[in-house]
């Protein structure tokens, strides 16, 4: 009896122990899949012929945090710009012309981890980053409305911020429902999502947000996160919402440029969201 309690014993702590190196090696492919930093400038507002200054705030932790504040004349709302999971701030800075001729002033900011801001990408962490990053564009322009954007994984951060700062409206574009969503649909078969450490869950929050406007936008086409994804995050969302038909791949960006896809929607939500 003592012989076969010790082979129960030692078959059930191999079990553990390959248990527990299969658990570690998913936190290991979690991080490598959500989290691509780069601290390789690309370029900057300077090349699209706009004027801006770099800032530096902290998040509540201590974190060092870093940006850019891109200024417009008689501007009628600020956006704070959160963005997806790789490169950095320089990656967007391209698509700031649209909102300068929509008379928006925006920030630019790069998470924890990436690349003029010091620290470890963690959602706990990007959360920080974000209410430091909305607090510093507030100050910047003192009054106006602050309009959240948030592309990809900026998605869930911006959606998260809306429950924690005043924001005007929120824009979601490529977004995920969740993590634990995606997961199941890259996935399909294989029960990853309970295991995973993070949420990101952009539909639980955006269902908490009554009042506040969303605009959800999504491609058919996107080749990153599915769009029935991006469907069932809007079907969660709290009223005031509206859905929009983007085009092209993930990162084409359609109703940032003029008469692209959803472009119309885009620029009247942003009206509705500013003021006159």
């Amino acid at each position: 009896m003592k012989k076969f309690l010790g082979t129960v014993f030692l078959i059930l702590l191999l079990l553990a122990l390959l248990a527990g190196a299969g658990l570690l090696l998913l936190r290991r492919q979690e991080r490598a899949m959500l989290y691509h930093p780069s601290a390789t400038v690309a370029e900057t507002p300077a090349d699209h012929h706009l004027r801006y200054q770099t800032v530096r705030f902290r998040a509540s932790d201590g974190t060092p945090l870093e940006g850019w504040w891109i200024p417009c004349r008689n501007a009628r709302a600020t956006v704070v710009f959160c963005h997806g999971n790789a490169g950095n701030r320089s990656g967007d800075a391209r698509w700031v012309p649209f909102f300068a001729r929509q008379r928006m002033n925006v920030l630019l900011w790069d998470y924890r981890g990436y690349g003029g801001s010091g620290g470890v990408p963690s959602e706990d962490g990007l959360r920080r980053d974000a209410q430091a990053a909305f607090d510093a564009a507030a100050e910047s322009a003192p009054g106006l409305p602050v309009i959240l954007y948030g592309h990809s994984l900026g998605g869930a951060v911006a959606a998260r911020l809306a429950q924690d700062r005043p924001a005007a409206g929120l824009i979601l574009e490529g977004a995920f429902a969740s993590a634990r969503d995606m997961a199941t649909r890259l996935h399909p078969g294989w029960p990853i999502g309970p295991f995973l450490s993070v949420r990101y869950d952009t539909a639980a929050c955006t269902a908490a947000l009554p009042g506040l406007p969303k605009l959800v936008g999504h491609s058919p086409d996107d080749d990153v996160v599915p769009f029935q994804s991006g469907r069932t995050l809007h079907a969660a969302a709290a009223q005031p919402k509206a859905f929009v038909l983007l085009a092209g791949a993930h990162d084409s960006r359609s109703w940032l440029a003029d008469g692209g896809a959803g472009n119309a929607e885009l620029v009247d939500f942003l009206s509705r969201c500013s003021k006159n």
